[in-house]
């Protein structure tokens, strides 16, 4: 295999080439920018899941209150 002598130059032209396919700090930017949007919707949709999910329970709990109430005042009564 042939020796090429490489010249500054030469190596100038590479790492150019090399920094040219990196990601720059605005499109790091950009991107951190839209993942923390798509986060901030994905936390108010759990958030709103959970509020659901606490507003069924409360529900529940009130109907079985009820529920065990009337039992309680059915046994009372014999």
């Amino acid at each position: 295999m042939a020796r090429k002598d490489i010249t500054i130059d030469d190596l100038a032209v590479m790492v150019k080439s090399g920094f040219d396919g990196t990601a720059k700090k605005k499109d790091v930017d950009e991107q951190l920018g839209r993942i923390g949007e798509r986060l901030g919707r994905v936390e108010e949709k759990v958030d709103n899941i959970e509020k659901l999910i606490l507003k069924q329970h409360t529900f529940e709990i009130q109907d079985l209150k009820k529920r065990m109430k009337r039992m309680e005042d059915l046994f009372a009564m014999k």
